[in-house]
């Protein structure tokens, strides 16, 4: 089991984006193989963006926005976690803890996700999530992708030229 990030979804479904082909690549091989575990928040995300897409260069049309949300959320093997007043207990508890290196709100609330169902692997391209020791992380982004097992410290100088050979 996994967890995906909404930007990593974004770039597999944006074709114009530097970083579609890797993490098409990347996420091509996963789909089928792993249970996705999606915060509720993740195709909310995804949505915004990919109707922005659509808005500045018409790459997608509105119908294609919503059926690609509709065939991710009805994914057999991706399983939608919603919003309860105990996980929102448990995201203020992250904000508390992690605000102080990035972690915004979206974030815990993945995290609070994630460590509700158990999830030790997140594949993200979210440099305040990859410093997260606690997971097992993948930035498929990169190829071959980052990954940095649980313990595992971020170098955030290497990441930035790693993003720099991509560009």
């Amino acid at each position: 089991m996994l967890s995906i990030d909404s930007q990593i979804w974004i770039y597999y479904y944006d074709t114009t984006a530097r970083e579609h082909s890797n993490v098409l690549k990347w996420l091509d091989k996963i789909l089928l193989k792993e249970v996705i575990i999606l915060s509720s928040i993740i195709p909310i995300e995804i949505a915004h963006n990919l109707f922005s897409i659509h808005e500045k260069n018409k790459e997608l049309n509105k119908t294609q926005v919503e059926e690609i949300l509709l065939s991710l959320i009805l994914l057999e093997n991706c399983q939608l976690i919603d919003i309860d007043q105990n996980l929102i207990i448990e995201v203020i508890d992250i904000l508390k803890k992690y605000r102080t290196i990035g972690i915004g709100g979206r974030d815990a609330l993945i995290i609070a996700t994630m460590e509700r169902m158990e999830i030790q692997t997140i594949a993200t391209h979210d440099k305040n999530i990859l410093s997260l020791k606690k997971f097992r992380r993948i930035d498929p982004v990169f190829d071959p992708p980052l990954i940095l097992e649980s313990g595992e410290v971020f170098d955030y100088l290497d990441f930035k030229q790693k993003i720099e050979q991509i560009k």
